[in-house]
């Protein structure tokens, strides 16, 4: 059976979701600088890596490609090469 990670302090973001930028949450933030306030802390020429806002765990990171795409079977090798050595780091 698979236990659920239970994170009461999401329930502001799940209240919340009103109130959010409409666009994807990631293509906004591939656009902006590395910095503390918007929570971008590496970014290459392919992709970027923030902090989750409400993460489940302490450390939660996000690794994403900077180009939209809708499922990671349509990133290029070396978008996804990149996408993957930063998980890996």
């Amino acid at each position: 059976m698979t236990k659920r990670l239970w994170a009461p302090w999401r329930m502001q973001y799940v209240s919340s979701a009103r109130e959010q930028p409409e666009g994807c949450l990631f293509c906004l933030r591939a656009q902006e600088p590395c910095s503390a306030e918007n929570m971008v802390l590496w970014r290459g020429e392919r992709a970027f890596v923030m902090l989750n806002a409400f993460p489940y765990t302490n450390g939660h990171l996000m690794v994403a490609p900077v180009r939209h795409t809708a499922d990671m079977n349509e990133l290029s090798d070396d978008e996804l090469l990149e996408v993957m050595h930063l998980v890996r780091e």
